[in-house]
């Protein structure tokens, strides 16, 4: 969607869309103020107001797109699918940080930049779950309520988790806590 590109990527379409859409927003909402408050129709007033009001638009958009980032940034990393679970069980066997997202989450793409804190080196693996459907069984069988959720198994079973905040997500330390957890963990 036009609005997941961060505005550094827009097109001129994208900025000429944007431009119009928020003037004829602005407009539509002044002239109802004005109509409800029973005020005057002051026609300069109103059609220049949404043009001031542009450049604030920019900049609360560019403040929001800041809390994202590009999903290409973790295309390398390899993907886990629902097939590859029974149930709450991974049905491999490798010691694997599981990053369970989804596009449409911008605390999840705020994220995406702390994958690269995670050295899995020999010790284990790091795999991408996009969760963007929502009827995706992984909601449920790995019983996730906010995303994104870093998940951890050995030999199929989950030994440690790191749930996203609701209206937070994770934080640099999640990251960091599960690189130290994955290269410490000893089975039984």
């Amino acid at each position: 969607m036009w609005w997941h590109k961060l505005i550094k990527n827009w097109t001129k379409l994208d900025h000429a869309v944007f431009v119009a859409f928020n003037w004829f927003l602005i407009f539509g909402f002044t002239v109802l103020i004005m109509l409800v408050q029973a005020k005057p129709l002051n026609l300069e007033f109103t059609a220049a107001f949404p043009f001031v009001m542009i450049p604030v638009s920019f900049i609360i958009t560019f403040a929001f797109q800041n809390y994202s980032s590009n999903s290409e940034e973790i295309d390398s990393y390899p993907v886990l699918l629902p097939n590859d679970f029974e149930e709450d069980r991974l049905l491999r066997k490798e010691r694997i940080l599981g990053f369970f997202y989804a596009e449409w989450c911008p605390f999840c793409r705020r994220a995406f930049p702390f994958l690269k804190l995670l050295n899995p080196d020999s010790g284990y693996m790091v795999f991408r779950v996009d969760l963007s459907d929502e009827n995706n069984p992984l909601w449920d069988s790995l019983e996730i309520d906010v995303i994104p959720t870093l998940i951890a198994f050995d030999e199929g079973k989950e030994f440690w988790r790191a749930n996203g905040v609701l209206m937070a997500g994770l934080k640099k330390g999640d990251f960091e806590k599960a690189d130290a957890v994955m290269k410490t963990f000893k089975p039984r």
